[in-house]
């Protein structure tokens, strides 16, 4: 989508693969936890990363109806719903279900 091959592509992948993290409270620190998905806050590349990953959702959305809202690490993902037209308001979730499964490929 972004046109990110070879060389870059790895150093990308590099950047964001393998991350983890640990929690420290009081000088205790917890285990290292290894994380599944991350934007790395606080970073340079941080803003520039979120806005590559985040893209896909307003190039989906169209596709299944789906309104959304983006605010720093939170996403709101909005539909219409017709309580008295029961096809529709099946339809609507429908969609929804898609759109999120599209988005996590």
């Amino acid at each position: 989508m972004f046109g990110l091959l070879g060389k870059v592509l790895e150093w990308f992948r590099s950047y964001l693969e393998q991350r983890s993290q640990r929690v420290s409270v009081h000088r205790i620190l917890s285990d290292i936890q290894f994380l599944l998905a991350c934007v790395p806050q606080g970073s340079v590349l941080g803003p520039l990363v979120l806005t590559i990953y985040t893209r896909p959702f307003g190039i989906i959305a169209p596709r299944y109806g789906v309104k959304y809202h983006l605010y720093a690490d939170d996403t709101q993902l909005y539909i219409r719903l017709d309580l008295d037209n029961e096809l529709h308001f099946s339809s609507s979730l429908k969609n929804l279900e898609h759109y999120i499964a599209d988005i996590q490929l």
